[in-house]
């Protein structure tokens, strides 16, 4: 295992504080953050560059349910995840024909797919955990085919009283009985979840080799929804 790979696995298992129940919490809320409205943006930007036999790259994929709905929206089609989490990888289990997955670091990915040869890709809710996003926005243009499209889906910058009324409580914050390793825990969180605005993001996407489409604040600007094609 790679020093990088080490240290991108301990980042992950201290952002997701306990691993095997952030897995068992992002199966849990699949079917809330993939839902009607998610499809409908889906069916709008992504499914008309999609081929009759698609293969579709899911980076940061945790448990592998997005995987398994592109095989059953898309028969035929190849959905790739890419993650590198063990907890993620062990409540994966067995996937289904169509679905595999490249246990690779998102900080330097060599992903073995051929350049031109990815449909689309999606980044839910990952970019943010990220120190830095750029090599592998690149991997993905690289793989994806001449106006593939990537669905990015993630926490933005908002000020700090919209992250604490949404996300915890003025109480917690401002209470001296407060512990100081949960205090120390919703900054960090806050941080890491305001690492990049709408700006920043589609700064990197442009520099990236990408025509952004689509960016769409969501929750009250707290995350945000970009689509970006390949030049």
């Amino acid at each position: 295992m790679s020093e990088m790979l080490e240290r991108t696995q301990a980042m992950l298992a201290k952002h997701h504080r306990h691993g095997e129940n952030f897995a068992q919490l992002m199966k849990d809320t699949f079917a809330g953050r993939f839902n009607e409205e998610f499809w409908v943006a889906w069916g709008k930007w992504i499914e008309p560059v999609l081929s009759v036999s698609p293969m579709v790259l899911d980076l940061g994929s945790g448990p592998g349910l997005f995987l398994r709905a592109l095989a059953e929206r898309y028969p035929g089609a190849r959905a790739i995840g890419v993650e590198c989490a063990p907890y993620m990888l062990e409540a994966m289990g067995t996937l289904p024909p169509g679905c595999e997955v490249i246990p690779a670091d998102l900080h330097d990915p060599h992903l073995p797919l051929a350049d031109n040869s990815v449909d689309a890709a999606i980044a839910s809710v990952v970019l943010h955990e990220l120190n830095q996003p750029v090599r592998v926005l690149r991997e993905v243009r690289r793989c994806l085919k001449q106006g593939g499209r990537f669905y990015v889906l993630d926490w933005v910058r908002a000020p700090l009283d919209l992250y604490v009324r949404n996300e915890t409580s003025e109480q917690k914050v401002f209470d001296p009985a407060t512990p100081l390793d949960e205090l120390e825990d919703i900054f960090t969180h806050f941080i890491e979840h305001n690492r990049f605005s709408r700006d920043d993001l589609v700064y990197l996407l442009e520099c990236s080799g990408f025509a952004v489409l689509d960016n769409t604040p969501l929750r009250e600007g707290q995350f945000a929804r970009l689509v970006a094609e390949k030049k």
